[in-house]
């Protein structure tokens, strides 16, 4: 079945990117119906386990302590000018300190960089943001309030509006897609690039045409694309599919002293339980096709490229094709047993990588 859907994805998205307009639409789409075939026996048996409780989520009346918890860093909210958006971040750290501005991934929120604003307070004015759609930031309802280019203009308006022109600029996931793009388009915004478990686009393209292991991995992508499916599948057994990625023994978090709570599981689920939460989140997918098929990308600041070994989501094969497409120094690390969330799972292995890296050529500023 597996293999038998995977070569089926990489013919008919070989053939999407050959062609354009309503043909291009039509195979995304073919691609989509593939998917949602693929995760059909996964549904049944949680249908299975209880068809009331598989059909039936909750939405949390009241946000978990940690989530709202100042033991990381000062809750704030800016509203951009040009666009009215107003977003959520967390921050720590002197503001005269130079800015490190993190990007979380679907379906994160600002908590899961609490263990690098703990660390990069000193030295930095540290920033884990609500991406638009995500957390506490506003969410606008329409589907072209997600486009690539708006997203990126999102990043320099937080970047500006928090009152720098650079910063050191991390991304996990969704936020390393935005944070690799941004540092190409904005180059002179960017001092240092740190990516996590997020590939280059044009590496991504590249890979998964020629590895229709990692195609099948990321089908979801094609599932992502329809409507009102995904929001019903997500929230399935009262978000199962959210809370099975962050802590199943084989998909989520690896090692033992990391695993999340309870409460801190919850986090991750407060935000997509309230009516309506989870489509703006999923629009970034929907509009991911229209960013490809992606042109080399020639990255020009000094990259740090960190990866999980245990990523299931991502292959690690991936990490080797990333530095042909970086023009600086470059630093490629894989975490050993690290899963797909390893800022969560290994902080202390990745919060020491990273100021290692910030120490070259003087880049980490004096505490």
């Amino acid at each position: 079945m597996t293999q038998y859907v995977s070569r089926l994805l990489l013919m008919v998205t070989r053939a999407a990117l050959r062609v354009s307009g309503v043909l291009f639409w039509v195979l995304v789409y073919v691609a989509a119906l593939l998917s949602m075939v693929s995760y059909l026996r996964d549904t049944l048996r949680l249908v299975a386990r209880g068809p009331l409780k598989a059909f039936r989520w909750r939405p949390r009346r009241t946000a978990p302590p940690c989530l709202m918890s100042s033991k990381h860093g000062q809750h704030g909210f800016i509203r951009i000018k040009d666009s009215g958006i107003r977003f959520h971040y967390v921050a720590s750290g002197d503001k005269r300190n130079p800015l490190m501005l993190l990007l979380h991934g679907f379906p994160e929120n600002w908590y899961s960089w609490r263990y690098q604003l703990d660390e990069f307070s000193r030295g930095y004015r540290t920033v884990a943001v609500d991406l638009r759609g995500f957390g506490s930031s506003d969410a606008p309802p329409d589907l072209q309030d997600y486009k690539m280019e708006t997203l990126l203009g999102d990043v320099r308006d937080l970047i500006q509006g928090l009152g720098y022109s650079r910063c050191v600029l991390v991304g996990h996931d969704w936020g390393g897609t935005l944070a690799w793009t941004f540092a190409v388009r904005h180059r002179h915004m960017v001092t240092r690039l740190i990516i996590m478990n997020a590939p280059h686009p044009s590496a991504f393209q590249d890979y998964v045409l020629s590895h229709p292991s990692q195609l099948f991995s990321s089908r979801y992508v094609f599932l992502f694309q329809l409507p009102i499916l995904p929001e019903i599948l997500l929230s399935m057994g009262d978000f199962e599919y959210i809370r099975k990625p962050l802590t199943d023994r084989t998909l989520g978090i690896q090692s033992e002293e990391r695993r999340l709570s309870e409460e801190e599981t919850e986090a991750f689920i407060y935000y997509p339980s309230q009516r309506g939460a989870l489509t703006p989140p999923l629009n970034y997918y929907r509009n991911l096709f229209g960013f490809f098929p992606v042109k080399a990308q020639d990255v020009l600041v000094p990259t740090l490229l960190l990866w999980g070994e245990c990523d299931a989501f991502l292959e690690v094969r991936m990490v080797q094709e990333m530095q042909q497409y970086v023009h600086a120094p470059f630093r490629a690390e894989i975490i050993p047993s690290a899963s797909h969330w390893l800022q969560q799972d290994k902080p202390e292995e990745v919060n020491s990588i990273m100021r290692d890296f910030l120490r070259q050529d003087g880049a980490e500023p004096r505490s």
